[in-house]
């Protein structure tokens, strides 16, 4: 009888997508370290070797981990559902405090024993990709769900897997000083709510004709809570989304992306982002910037201002060899302290030998207080990154990516900080 049921909902589901273009993809990637060693600044190593699980996460080493993705559509609607496949965690004892009336109380508020509580591990299977579905009335366009939305390219697709030029500082906002403004991560991405976190949000966007170029228009509900007022005991109010506005423009030589943010109270993000379509080179720029006037030590964004300036460009040389970088620029300034400002240069060289093999080289800089003033936040933290590698290409979609990547921090000062760090990083990837 199951199976009688089954093979009529089967059919129900292919019925019904009849009129639909369907599409379902399946990646998978183990991203290994085949060495690894980490060497302080007073001598001492740690060395580790075979690393398929991503114990350390180094040079693109890091758990096996890939999406599902299923898609649907029409003319006038679709769906689209990502389903993020992790290597399970393994369960672990952590001790819990509490009350005889089963209150949970912190370590400080406590005297009894801590009873011993095993956590669950970690899903195999989550909903952390995109889940999202789309309906149009001619211009009109509604998209909700959980997604990414950028107008203006990235350029962050790199010779091999997890490049330098791949690593954060591929998106617009601040990457290195992400610690105290951490809502300017990934700044152009529309439907995001907060440090480019996907949340659930509401967009609607309205297309423009004008003749040699078009316009769209976007406004949006960004899921979080914005604000609570809980002031009157009597008359609570809760505002649970943020807001988003949004205008994009693009003809044959240009594409513009301006937008402004507030996903949650006393914050607002701007950013205005251009990619020239019509030089022979890849080229993109973006100015984003934010404000806070949140004063809680807790807050995503505390207190202050924080901008980014950003720059992608890249020469395809020959048909064979490519070269691009990518240049970021970080200013966040705390309220009542020093500004730290952090400089990122990257770029990377790469060459297609035959059909079977590219090989490529990545250099990056990175320098986290780039005044060097002893009163500012972070100090004396720069790196400078090596990584050669090569990409062997089974066909479409399946390949293996070996590469050596060699970091050497150029201002450390302490012996137990991190003076070098050397990996041997081989990913295997299948999208298909």
């Amino acid at each position: 009888m199951k199976k009688v049921i089954g093979a009529v909902l089967a059919a129900s589901l292919v019925a019904g997508m009849a009129f639909a273009d369907v599409a379902v993809t399946l990646n998978a990637r183990v991203r290994s370290n085949m060495y690894h060693q980490i060497k302080t600044d007073g001598g001492a190593k740690e060395t580790y070797t075979f690393d398929l699980n991503g114990k350390k996460a180094h040079a693109g080493a890091d758990k096996m981990s890939d999406v599902l993705g299923f898609s649907a559509k029409t003319d006038y609607a679709g769906v689209v559902l990502d389903i993020a496949a992790n290597r399970a965690a393994k369960s672990k004892t952590t001790k819990l405090y509490s009350a005889a009336d089963n209150v949970v109380k912190a370590k400080s508020d406590y005297t009894g024993d801590a009873a011993e509580v095993v956590t669950e591990a970690g899903q195999d299977f989550s909903f952390d990709g995109a889940y999202y579905g789309f309906l149009k009335f001619n211009a009109l366009k509604f998209t909700f769900g959980t997604f990414d939305s950028r107008f203006v390219n990235r350029y962050n697709v790199t010779a091999g897997e997890s490049g330098l030029l791949d690593s954060g500082s591929a998106k617009y906002g601040t990457d290195l000083l992400n610690d105290d403004s951490k809502a300017l991560k990934d700044a152009n991405n529309f439907s995001a709510a907060v440090a480019g976190d996907k949340t659930v949000s509401l967009v609607a966007d309205y297309t423009i004709d004008l003749g040699d170029g078009s316009l769209l228009l976007k406004g949006a509900l960004l899921g979080g809570e914005y604000k609570t007022d809980e002031t009157d005991a009597e008359n609570k109010k809760y505002t649970l989304a943020g807001y988003g506005f949004e205008g994009d423009f693009e003809n044959d030589a240009v594409k513009v992306q301006a937008l402004v943010k507030l996903p949650v109270e006393k914050l607002t993000i701007f950013g205005v982002y251009v990619e020239p379509k019509a030089l022979p080179l890849p080229l993109a720029f973006g100015f984003s910037y934010g404000t806070s006037s949140n004063d809680d030590a807790n807050a995503t964004f505390k207190k202050g201002t924080a901008y980014a300036i950003d720059l992608r460009a890249g020469y395809q040389v020959t048909d064979e060899f490519k070269v691009s970088s990518t240049i970021k620029y970080e200013n966040v300034k705390p309220d009542g302290v020093t500004a730290d400002t952090a400089l990122t240069v990257a770029a990377e060289a790469s060459y297609v030998v035959n059909d079977l093999a590219t090989v490529f080289a990545d250099v990056g800089y990175y320098n986290s207080d780039l005044d060097g003033k002893s009163d500012s936040k972070i100090t004396d933290t720069c790196c400078i990154k090596f990584r050669p590698g090569v990409v062997l290409n089974a066909g479409k979609g399946a390949r293996v990516t070996a590469a050596v990547q060699y970091d050497n921090y150029t201002k450390v000062k302490n012996a137990n900080a991190t003076k070098t760090e050397v990996s041997i990083p081989v990913i295997f990837r299948v999208k298909l």
